[in-house]
């Protein structure tokens, strides 16, 4: 079922759940899962008909060295390259020091309270909608703004109530993602029909065979750059149909399917020496 569903009968009561989520955002000291960011501001401003929101949680192993407890790292496939370079750690406004912290407290809310985070990720989305809603646009959400969890896989409760994953919770909701994580494992992602995944590319040997991978069912790979890459991407990917400036707007979906995303290297990434940065 979804979430709609339950409420429209009655088995979820959506007072209830909003009164639930404020209590837990006092408790952990968050203000909203969902926010936004320079190119999510430059997406809802693109006039193409969508209001879109991001979430930030601590990038890779960002919330165990804050706090000094071990946790599993929420970027499993993340390198160093991309992790020096990582925009929650050194780009734009993400490189305040409050930004930070608010990552800590919300991921603190994803590993000590699933029910709590889910409840309030609901009702954030159920918010987000009825703005949509009222403006006439599509709402798109990316859950994996600094993270790299897979969210198809994870069944959770909202008040009790059991659903198997956040896409089938909510069907008229636009999520996408970049994602490093091998097509082995993220199978149920890419034949979700809500859910839209871009690879990003490492510069690691096995990272050119799993954007290919990628590639060859339509999905997009993502590249940072620097300088004039196209001989060099060319090179990597020859099956690529296409090419699209990903600093544009931040809404993959919209891409061509089987793109090359350009990204120019911000931050710490403009130093990065490791590959993870394609230069030309």
């Amino acid at each position: 079922m979804t979430i709609y569903q339950v409420i429209s009968e009655g088995i979820l009561d959506r007072k209830a759940l909003k009164r639930t989520a404020d209590r837990i955002r006092k408790e952990y000291g968050i203000g909203y899962l969902l926010g936004s960011s320079t190119k999510i501001e430059a997406s809802n401003n693109a006039g193409s008909g969508y209001l879109s929101y991001i979430q930030y949680l601590s990038p890779a192993d960002g919330y165990s060295r804050a706090t000094n407890e071990r946790v599993a790292s929420l970027c499993p496939y993340a390198t160093k390259g991309c992790t020096v370079g990582c925009l929650g750690r050194s780009s734009g406004r993400m490189r305040f020091t409050s930004v930070q912290q608010a990552q800590i407290k919300r991921t603190r809310l994803y590993i000590k309270s699933e029910a709590g985070y889910y409840a309030v990720l609901a009702d954030e989305i159920l918010r987000a909608k009825r703005k949509a809603d009222r403006e006439g646009l599509q709402l798109s959400v990316r859950l994996n703004g600094t993270s790299d969890l897979i969210w198809e896989n994870k069944a959770f409760h909202v008040l009790d109530i059991p659903f198997f994953n956040i896409f089938e919770a909510f069907p008229d909701v636009i999520f996408y993602d970049y994602t490093k994580i091998p097509l082995r494992h993220r199978q149920r992602a890419v034949t979700t029909p809500n859910y839209h995944l871009t690879y990003s590319y490492t510069g690691e040997d096995v990272s050119i065979e799993r954007a290919n991978d990628y590639l060859s069912i339509g999905v997009g790979v993502s590249v940072v750059y620097l300088g004039n890459p196209e001989r060099e991407v060319s090179r990597l990917f020859p099956n690529a149909k296409s090419r699209v400036n990903g600093d544009v707007h931040d809404m993959r979906f919209l891409d061509p399917k089987g793109s090359i995303v350009m990204l120019k290297a911000k931050g710490d990434a403009k130093r990065d020496h490791s590959g993870f940065v394609v230069r030309g």
